[in-house]
């Protein structure tokens, strides 16, 4: 019997999409989250500390982007796979910021 859903509403944010991508079932299902656990891997030393936060945002907002164009059957197992009945995902396009909800 599958688990019923634990949020009404779950807000895809930064911290929820890195831990999907940490988790090998996500990466498993969904594979451009791979993209957001190699961007955000923590590297040693400063030389570089101004670009990293950026690549990891572009990271973070291509999987949003990847996201929102599943098709429904794919969004279907994200909220099973998340608990969840609804997401939401806002995404940021030059300068505006959309919320997409399913």
């Amino acid at each position: 019997m599958a688990a019923p859903p634990l949020h009404k509403l779950l807000m895809l944010e930064e911290s929820v999409i890195n831990s999907m991508a940490g988790n090998a079932n996500f990466v498993t299902e969904f594979p451009f989250l791979k993209n957001v656990s190699t961007s955000a891997a923590k590297r040693t030393g400063c030389g570089k500390c101004s670009r990293r936060p950026s690549r990891r945002v572009q990271a973070v907002n291509a999987a949003k982007q990847q996201i929102v164009q599943m098709g429904k059957e794919k969004k279907v197992r994200l909220k099973k796979l998340l608990r969840a009945e609804k997401v939401r995902v806002r995404v940021g396009e030059a300068g505006r910021v959309t919320e997409y909800t399913f």
